[in-house]
């Protein structure tokens, strides 16, 4: 059973992209999927900002 990390966004092996704008540091294959990561953490903040707001 491998223990290395995978790719936040498609799971694939070997990410070699690390997210410093995401808390979690999450890791990413790809640029693809590195934007596609900040596009979902950036939509989760709206949502937790505009719940608090409200």
């Amino acid at each position: 059973m491998r223990t290395e990390p995978r790719c936040s966004e498609c799971d694939s092996e070997d990410p070699n992209i690390i997210s410093l704008r995401d808390p979690a540091r999450e890791r990413y294959c790809g640029r693809f999927c590195l934007d596609k990561g900040h596009e979902n953490f950036t939509r989760w903040i709206r949502r937790a900002n505009a719940e608090v707001a409200s």
